[in-house]
């Protein structure tokens, strides 16, 4: 154990919190957040900052993020911050400071802590009732985690890699480790879960008699939603005229 080397401080994952001092909003529309991805990525990829983990919300940022020094993390967030507010300047016509405090930054100290990062930053928008389940809210990487497409901003931790040899095989782990975690803190038991996974299979069932009897099939609630995954072919005007200037 005395023979192991310590990880240096820079190679442990930061925890990252940016919102705005007053409690106003960040993003205003779907192409704000389409932005602010984009300058993420760019940002990251010019920095060598690779992001494992996000959630955009109206009113901040989270972020989990692994980088080479810290210098070049606080060279990553000017630079996101700095671009983003370019373009909200530009596309809103405003002036002045947009981001009023600096970034929250906590290191995430072991490798246990790792995966809790990713579940508490996957289940803030929930948390925030912004949507009923991770997967059903659109800015976050629970989509690429959990199924759903890969997601050019993600470089995927090591942890996560250890899930499985394919992504797809660590998609399907990740929705599980995701499921159980979710079940646990809900108190379901194994008994309410064969309870509702026999209704779910019983809801099935029906859909399939509705479809041979020609009828439509019962509608499930569930909503499909776009993630950041599909960010380089949603239509952003504003990200267009952007881009352009």
């Amino acid at each position: 154990m005395g023979d192991r080397p310590l990880p240096s401080i820079v190679e442990l994952p930061r925890f990252v919190v940016h919102r705005r001092n007053d409690g106003s909003s960040c993003f205003f529309g779907d192409e704000d957040y389409l932005v602010y991805l984009d300058c993420l990525k760019e940002a990251a990829d010019h920095h060598e900052c690779a992001v494992h983990a996000y959630a955009l919300m109206p009113r901040e940022v989270q972020l989990l993020v692994s980088l080479d020094s810290e210098t070049r993390l606080a060279s990553a967030l000017r630079s996101i911050c700095g671009r983003y507010v370019e373009y909200v300047n530009y596309a809103y016509q405003r002036n002045g400071r947009f981001w009023e405090q600096e970034a929250q930054v906590t290191v995430i100290d072991g490798a246990q802590d790792v995966p809790a990062r990713y579940r508490a930053i996957e289940m803030a928008p929930v948390r925030a009732r912004l949507a009923r389940n991770p997967e059903d809210y659109r800015w976050s990487s629970h989509p690429h985690h959990a199924g759903g497409g890969e997601d050019p901003v993600i470089r995927d931790h090591a942890w996560y890699l250890g899930l499985g040899t394919t992504h797809l095989a660590r998609q399907l782990a990740y929705q599980e480790w995701f499921r159980q975690l979710h079940e646990e803190a809900a108190g379901v038991t194994p008994a309410r879960r064969d309870l509702a996974l026999g209704a779910s299979r019983r809801g099935d069932g029906i859909d399939r008699a509705a479809r041979s009897l020609g009828m439509p099939p019962v509608d499930s609630g569930r909503r499909a939603g776009v993630n950041a995954s599909g960010i380089q072919g949603a239509p952003a005007g504003a990200v267009r005229r952007f881009a352009s200037k």
